[in-house]
């Protein structure tokens, strides 16, 4: 009787795994393409409700058993004793009597054995293994129940870790023109042209002034649309494209070159990985270094005006002619720390400022209230007159917005929106950075740095950056004792480790605990963290650091429709 709900979701589990199999065959078939080893991950996720159901039903069975087993132990034989106990003052019943005395010799001995019997032993185990039956069981339903919650709609629609494999006999590189459909209200179909290379798929926009859009087909997953096969969908991180080809074979032909150029740029980051690692950096060091060339303002000193300034503060993100940067080196490295873009050998964690302030967002707050562009330097001016009005600009801060208040509300609102000007503003109007938050996340006396910390990610590394190198925070502690560097290896953020181990952060001290940084890494299990402390210990650990953030190269915004673009060239 216990074995029939559990057979039954066996047998839902066994039909449902044949079911989804022939579907994806059929699927396959007609798409032209090949099945790969990688899509039976596909077919688990599609079948990860039937077999939770079946791990459910086989759960509660050995429950059951487990129950059973127990009855028939130690019951059995303490319920005869019992029997024989209350039989014993029945006087009437003489076979009854001759019986229990002949018995109670052994019974008497057989109750203190039972105490210590293996049978004991047997049932604590049996009751040690029901509770982890049981605990497995809340496990599986909750599963189960969270899944009932979710929308199917939305996680068919999402990013998928497996795929299907391109046709080979398609290329890697295709040209031509496709029909996007808008997430707008109108929801229309744009005709765009689209070309396939080297693992981009670039989509022009119809108006002949704007750049085209690129999409790496790394970070993106082709699927083919079930209602309508000459559509598909190319699934990003975090939204999804719908295109319309011509025809069902022309839907086959993009899609398989899709895939292709996508398998190929994956094989070349993979050899490229292997061996050529230093080589790979340095040429993300270099792409990086051009975003930030080209980014707006930065083709001129963020002082003077010069032409082509080639030395950033790592600090404040910002380029600079070579005759402002000796003028910047005099002020200090904690004002303004400088390195060259052409002659030092940069890491990526000293361009995490360069890549998301610039000159143009810098001089919008630190030279809004300059009352008049002549007491800007420019590149004839004598050396005095430029020192005159950086010292003003950097350390007095003369020249910059003045706005309400600063409360630390509006810095951890800034935190969490990743909002780099909101921290620059508080910056410019002196605002400590030091001063615990009003509504900390986990103990009382958190800073700033230590909410940035705790809510960072590979997109929010350079606030972390910003305020270890101007917030003068690195030492500061909770009521708990933990500083910045704690947290960090407390929450496995080894990324957060190279940013304060560059900044020269304190490795030995302790909270109130009695931990280090180091000794929260080793009791937390966070090899990364530790492996970084370990080297900053022996003195080891290289600040020129590259770190793991998404930099969003050669990324231009895609805009859903002509009149989107059209309101965003007006504002």
């Amino acid at each position: 009787e216990f074995k029939k709900p559990f057979e039954k979701a066996c047998n839902d589990y066994e039909g449902k795994l044949t079911k989804i199999k022939k579907e994806k065959h059929e699927l396959v078939k007609q798409h032209g393409m090949v099945w790969g080893q990688v899509s039976w991950g596909e077919l688990f996720e599609k079948i990860e409700r039937e077999y939770r159901t079946f791990q459910l039903s086989m759960c509660e069975y050995q429950i059951k058993v487990n129950e059973s087993k127990t009855k028939k132990g130690t019951d059995l034989l303490q319920n005869h004793i019992k029997h024989c106990s209350d039989q014993e003052p029945a006087c009437f019943l003489q076979e009854c009597l001759n019986t229990t005395a002949k018995l109670k010799k052994f019974t008497e001995k057989l109750i203190p054995e039972l105490q210590s019997m293996n049978i004991h032993s047997s049932e604590v185990g049996q009751d040690e293994e029901k509770k982890l039956l049981c605990s497995l069981w809340n496990q599986l339903k909750m599963a189960l129940q969270l899944e009932q919650k979710e929308d199917p709609g939305n996680k068919q629609a999402g990013y998928n870790m497996h795929q299907l494999q391109g046709n080979k006999q398609y290329s890697t590189e295709k040209a031509g023109t496709l029909f996007k459909k808008s997430d707008g209200l109108r929801k229309v179909w744009q005709k765009r042209k689209c070309t396939i290379s080297n693992g981009y798929l670039t989509i022009s926009h119809s108006m002949p002034n704007c750049s085209p859009a690129k999409l790496n087909l790394l970070t993106c997953q082709v699927k083919p649309n079930t209602d309508d096969k000459k559509c598909f969908d190319l699934v990003s991180h975090n939204r999804t494209y719908r295109f319309l080809a011509e025809d069902e074979q022309d839907c086959v032909a993009w899609m398989s070159t899709l895939s292709n150029s996508k398998e190929a740029a994956l094989n070349v980051a993979f050899n490229r990985a292997q061996g050529r690692e230093e080589r790979s950096r340095e040429a993300l060091t270099r792409a990086i270094i051009e975003e930030v060339r080209g980014m707006p303002g930065n083709r001129e000193c963020c002082d003077c005006l010069a032409p082509d300034p080639m030395w950033v503060s790592i600090n404040l993100g910002i380029l600079i002619c070579i005759e402002c940067s000796g003028i910047h080196r005099e002020m200090g490295v904690h004002i303004s720390c400088i390195q060259s873009l052409s002659l030092d050998k940069l890491a990526t964690s000293e361009l995490l400022l360069a890549r998301n302030i610039g000159n143009s967002g810098f001089n919008d707050i630190m030279e809004a209230n300059l009352s008049s562009f002549s007491l800007k330097p420019t590149v004839h001016k004598d050396m005095a007159f430029r020192k005159n009005f950086i010292i003003s600009k950097y350390v007095e801060k003369k020249y910059a917005k003045r706005s309400p208040a600063v409360q630390c509300s509006s810095l951890l609102e800034a935190v969490k929106k990743k909002d780099i000007f909101s921290l620059l503003q508080a910056y410019a109007e002196n605002v400590d950075l030091n001063e615990p938050v009003l509504t900390p996340l986990q103990e009382r006396g958190e800073t700033v740095l230590h909410l940035a910390v705790l809510l960072s990610d590979r997109t929010s590394l350079h606030i972390v950056d910003f305020l270890v190198q101007n917030s003068g925070s690195l030492a500061k502690k909770t009521a708990e004792g933990n500083t910045p560097l704690h947290y960090c290896c407390s929450h496995n953020k080894p990324e957060c480790v190279k940013l304060l181990l560059k900044a020269k952060a304190n490795i030995t001290l302790t909270n109130k605990a009695g931990e280090t940084a180091l000794d929260v890494a080793r009791r937390m299990g966070h090899p990364l963290c530790e492996e970084l402390l370990l080297q900053a210990q022996s003195n080891q650990f290289n600040p020129h650091v590259h770190v793991q953030y998404e930099w969003w190269l050669g990324r231009d915004d895609m805009c859903e429709s002509d009149e989107d673009l059209d309101k965003k060239v007006r504002s």
